[in-house]
């Protein structure tokens, strides 16, 4: 019976990619069931030059929250999930940030989901409070831990910086991941699982190399106008997706923050 399962499950998520092909759309969405794992997925191919990844602070500053549905409102993405981890207190980015090329906050802590101009995606390993040169990349957001490396499964959060024991606990997820063929998953799932069931959730998908993203009560995704996981709390940042770029364009100065404005 697991095996039928593995096998229709797998089949599924086969339907879902040759659909998206089909249908031409570069952002897309699907909910199904990994390693037992209910999770939804919004597949971004970065092939297209249309696409959009970038990211946002809470009220266009750093240290300030917003709620979820009122940072997609501004920005008007066709998707968008929560960002890296922040500070319960100082409501600072744990990772660092950089938006249209520009630093606009230090962490210091995990590892980086970096995007070129021409939406090139590389996931960069930094050691803790070492401050890298992100000038190569238009987007860049640091959170962890690795989750899988060179398609091989691998969590190791001390190794990255991260100390908090609750990370390690059962918690909702959420995650990015990179495929062999240039596509951004972004999977969330609201069943209480471990960084390690997600690595293997991540690494069936078929992802090269995958990082947590914040989730547990900060867990948001968001896609075409609906609130698909609301966050129980304020956050401090977004990752965007946007399928045509010249909309981003015409809705950038109302996101970027101000600093960089």
């Amino acid at each position: 019976m697991r095996l039928r399962w593995l096998l229709f499950s797998t089949f599924l998520w086969w339907l879902f990619c040759v659909s998206a092909t089909a249908d031409g759309s570069s952002v897309t969405l699907v909910a199904t069931t990994v390693q037992n794992i209910p999770v939804k997925i919004i597949r971004v191919n970065m092939n297209d030059e249309n696409v959009k990844v970038t990211g946002m602070l809470a009220k266009q500053r750093r240290g300030r929250t917003e709620p979820l549905a009122s940072m997609v409102a501004r920005a008007r993405p066709t998707a968008a999930v929560t960002g890296t981890f922040f500070g319960t207190r100082n409501y600072l980015p744990v990772g660092d940030i950089v938006i249209e090329g520009k630093m606009v906050h230090f962490g210091g802590i995990g590892t980086a989901l970096c995007v070129t101009p021409d939406n090139q995606v590389e996931f960069v390993d930094v050691k803790r409070n070492r401050r890298e040169d992100w000038s190569a990349y238009d987007f860049v957001i640091r959170s962890g831990p690795r989750l899988v490396t060179a398609g091989k499964i691998g969590v190791d959060p001390r190794a990255e910086g991260f100390r908090d024991r609750n990370l390690l606990r059962p918690a909702w997820r959420l995650a990015v991941g990179l495929t062999r063929d240039n596509h951004l998953l972004f999977v969330a799932t609201r069943k209480r699982v471990t960084l390690s069931q997600m690595a293997m959730v991540m690494h069936r998908l078929g992802c090269v190399d995958a990082i947590n993203l914040d989730a547990g009560s900060s867990t948001g995704m968001y896609y075409r106008g609906k609130i698909l996981m609301n966050p129980l709390r304020r956050l401090t940042n977004l990752v965007l997706i946007y399928e045509q770029r010249e909309y981003y364009e015409r809705r950038k100065y109302s996101i970027l923050p101000v600093r960089i404005r």
